[in-house]
């Protein structure tokens, strides 16, 4: 069986890296790449091959309705859906307004479930859906706030999931890693005077991660939480109050 993979937010970071090590581990033969930039999405089409674009907003309630309706009348079948389209601000809400915040919750909440519910009618029994998360969907991040209470939700949607479609026999794997070196960051950095880890440690390169999430997927499992920095995080949700972890997240923002 060819087994195709869906993957939101292609055209960069990790949504790319995914598409090319899909293709690499032989986990996918065909991709659909969906993201806004055409001329990204072609080229990385013509490295992977077997590749169809689908240049979307996902921001747009038609983007979800062209994408629903590619699926039902190609009547496809697929094997991986990695939702990777997402973005953030630093700032506190004064200084990321409510644009910015809508669109953050369109994309990184909204656009996440229609895409994955617009899927799931055509997951195929063994297929994986990942979702993208982040180190700071443990514990709210003032300066951060909306971005990290939008990862919060995709955390939660994903453990619901999971046990939702288990009759399907499809796997869901929430992606929590820590700061990755893509476009993200430079895209997040804020205006001259607003509160931001000016030096983001450790800055884990996207190859390693990815590779990580994958095989996390793989095998099922439910969270994919890279390197230790992260992992303490996810530890220390577990056991600390609220308070006490916002206190340690304002000591590192400057």
């Amino acid at each position: 069986m060819e087994r195709l993979a869906v993957i939101t937010g292609a055209s960069s970071g990790l949504g790319r890296e995914f598409a090319r090590q899909l293709k690499e581990k032989g986990e996918a033969d065909r991709f659909l790449l969906i993201a806004r930039r055409r001329d990204r999405l072609e080229a990385l089409a013509d490295e992977l091959g077997n590749a169809e674009v689908l240049p979307l907003d996902l921001c747009q309630e038609e983007a979800i309705e062209a994408y629903t309706a590619y699926l039902e009348e190609r009547k496809l079948e697929v094997f991986y859906l990695v939702n990777a389209a997402g973005f953030g601000k630093f700032g506190d809400y004064r200084h990321v307004g409510a644009e910015a915040s809508a669109a953050m919750i369109d994309l990184n909440v909204k656009a996440t479930v229609l895409i994955t519910h617009a899927t799931l009618p055509h997951m195929v029994r063994g297929g994986h859906i990942i979702e993208i998360g982040s180190g700071s969907c443990f514990t709210p991040l003032p300066h951060f706030n909306v971005y990290a209470a939008s990862k919060s939700f995709v955390l939660h949607y994903s453990k619901g999931l999971r046990e939702e479609i288990k009759p399907l026999g499809v796997s869901v794997t929430c992606f929590c890693p820590g700061w990755v070196e893509t476009e993200f960051l430079g895209v997040a950095k804020p205006e001259e005077g607003v509160r931001y880890p000016k030096n983001p440690k450790p800055l884990l390169k996207a190859k390693k991660v990815v590779s990580y999430a994958i095989s996390r997927a793989r095998r099922g499992k439910m969270l994919a939480v890279t390197n230790w920095y992260t992992k303490l995080q996810h530890m220390l949700f577990k056991l600390l109050p609220d308070r006490i972890l916002t206190w340690l997240w304002l000591k590192t923002v400057l």
